[in-house]
């Protein structure tokens, strides 16, 4: 199955610029995967990159980036996927940041973007369409291999000085956790989750795109069992925040995912992650970082914090039958290894 129609045009919108055409031996510094050209075959296969030139990954979205740059920059080629194997100066990705959405994983990574020595790419989608090709493709070593050299594109040094970097992913792919790992078994994973009810509300404010259905390849979000009316978008949401939770316990349970409460962010940051991942920074950038901290990591205003949930919604019960999952993950990041009481959510 391919992508969904919405996804998939949004890809296309990426890739509008001068075309310039593709040679062997072409040097791809400075040019980014966006998304896979379907063949019939895998082999028949193609990468669609943009030239990036001086723009730089500041923005709280890859996607922001992209847009953000002058449309006379924008330059775009398609190669064979054979070409993600040749940009040189790259640093594999210290951290990958996996989290339910709405929960401050993006102030986390536009934290980490402040600093010049940080590579931080937020949802680039050539993951997911790499993601989706796995699904269709049926060659497992293949889609590890092009997902690896991917995320290696993906962490180019462009100015020399970058000495990190960090991937934060859409939230659905905690469900790709293992396929993950398998390309980059040493890279430590957090997940940022946050109290349901207020994740309900923020999408009930505005949906992501996992949050309506159809949206995404059915691989790629799985969901609990349920019996929901149709039109109840609602309850979908709470369904898939069910599935992201529930993905995440198993891993954090076996040790592989470090998990981080909304209520701990920014401090966090400062108090453990930057010494963890090996980030020295000077004073100016902590005072500049901790300042960044209290500005709205999508809309770059001062956070006052998100306004409160109507009490006739209907939101405060599907978040009740969400509270164990999110539970069993706090009494595993408080005291580890106590969630064995805790079952998947169930809508």
């Amino acid at each position: 199955m391919s992508a969904a129609p919405g996804l998939a045009q949004q890809e296309r919108l990426l890739a509008r610029g001068e075309t310039v055409p593709w040679h062997e031996g072409m040097d791809l510094r400075g040019w980014y995967p966006l998304y896979v050209e379907r063949g019939d075959a895998l082999a028949d296969a193609a990468m669609c990159w943009r030239e990036l030139g001086e723009t730089a990954f500041s923005d709280a979205f890859f996607v922001n980036t992209l847009t953000r740059q002058p449309h006379e920059e924008r330059r775009v080629c398609r190669t064979p996927l054979a070409a993600l194997a040749t940009p040189g100066d790259c640093l594999a990705p210290d951290a990958f940041i996996f989290h339910v959405s709405r929960c401050g994983s993006t102030l986390l990574s536009q934290l980490l973007a402040s600093l010049p020595q940080c590579i931080v790419m937020s949802e680039p989608p050539v993951i997911d369409s790499l993601l989706r090709l796995h699904h269709d493709s049926g060659d497992p070593a293949a889609s590890i291999t092009l997902l690896r050299q991917a995320i290696l594109a993906l962490g180019q040094r462009r100015s020399g000085e970058e000495s990190h970097f960090i991937i934060k992913f859409d939230c659905w792919h905690i469900h790709s956790l293992d396929l993950l790992r398998q390309a980059f078994p040493g890279t430590p994973c957090l997940f940022v989750y946050r109290e349901p009810l207020a994740v309900l509300a923020s999408h009930q404010r505005q949906r992501g795109p996992q949050m309506v259905p159809g949206m995404l390849h059915p691989a790629q979000l799985p969901l609990p069992a349920h019996q929901l009316a149709p039109g109840d978008i609602d309850g979908y949401t709470g369904l898939v925040l069910a599935s992201l939770l529930n993905a995440a316990l198993p891993h954090a349970a076996a040790g592989q995912l470090q998990l981080i409460d909304y209520k701990q962010l920014p401090g966090i940051l400062f108090s453990d992650l930057l010494a963890r991942f090996g980030i020295a920074t000077t004073a100016t950038q902590l005072q500049a970082m901790r300042a960044r901290g209290g500005v709205h990591a999508k809309y770059g205003t001062v956070y006052r914090g998100d306004p409160p949930v109507p009490a006739a919604d209907g939101l405060a019960a599907i978040a009740a039958q969400l509270q164990p999952g999110y539970l069993a993950l706090e009494a595993l990041r408080l005291h580890g290894g106590q969630a064995n009481d805790f079952h998947e959510t169930q809508l």
